[in-house]
């Protein structure tokens, strides 16, 4: 009996404690991006920033990949924040990282230094989707510091719903983003990455362009890649993101939300 209400009393703190981690991992899957009241310099410098709604990517449960050769956040990790207007998304990350820059051409994209940008720009789709839609875009940014690559991935959209927009620069050493302008500020822990990306690069003459209103919330997710040791053969390379798992390369119900306002 003495046994049996240990494991009776065991179980109910566990539920209790697992009960909070849950509910803080929803509301961490929504982030807002503030409408900025001028656009900022591109700079790598954060003073135009409103920063109290920090997208934070530094734990393990959001390591998607080779968590065992993760070193913790100051190995890979970083801060997130969002701003927009009318004619473009902003960017911008506090990293950590031990081994910046990480990146060269000869590498496939996912295997060297990068950031992951995963996006909707449809408001109305089902948030709850499990497959790419036409609106729906994994954007490639290579952070090596040099020449700053640009690729898009639509290689998981149907062909049908793709509206002839196909994946770009997917063999490295583009750069497809018209408009993409970006600056880093080395720091003492990692740098600092800041960013402007034009709402016009997710659109063609099939898909119109996507003018964000105050309320408006949209699918949205943001993953980074480390290579500590750039050259040919290496094997581990973590992988860490702001929501879900492996599966939001194909599964935009895995990513989180982001709301403007």
């Amino acid at each position: 009996m003495r046994i049996l209400y240990k494991c009776l009393a065991l179980a109910a703190v566990l539920a209790l404690c697992a009960a909070p981690a849950s509910a803080r991992e929803d509301t961490a899957s929504l982030a807002t991006a503030y409408k900025a009241e001028r656009p900022p310099v591109i700079d790598g410098v954060l003073d135009e920033w409103k920063l109290d709604s920090p997208i934070a990517i530094t734990e393990p449960y959001q390591v998607i990949r080779d968590l065992s050769f993760w070193q913790g956040p100051q190995d890979l990790g970083c801060t997130l924040y969002v701003m927009w207007d009318e004619d473009n998304l902003y960017l911008a990350a506090d990293v950590s990282e031990d081994t910046p820059f990480g990146a060269i051409e000869m590498l496939p994209l996912d295997e060297e230094d990068n950031f992951k940008l995963y996006i909707s720009t449809d408001p109305t789709a089902d948030p709850d989707r499990a497959a790419y839609g036409t609106n729906d875009f994994l954007v490639y940014l290579i952070v090596d510091n040099i020449y700053w690559d640009t690729a898009i991935d639509r290689s998981m959209v149907e062909k049908d719903s793709r509206q002839r927009f196909v994946s770009k620069g997917m063999e490295g050493g583009e750069s497809v983003l018209e408009g993409y302008q970006r600056a880093a500020k080395v720091t003492d822990g990692g740098f600092i990455y800041e960013a402007v990306i034009p709402w016009a690069v997710f659109t063609n003459n099939n898909i119109p362009v996507f003018t964000p209103k105050p309320g408006d919330q949209i699918k949205f997710d943001f993953a980074l890649t480390d290579i500590s040791y750039p050259c040919p053969g290496t094997e581990y390379i973590p992988q860490i993101a702001w929501c879900g798992n492996l599966g939001i390369n194909t599964n935009p119900s895995l990513w989180g939300a982001l709301v403007f306002e």
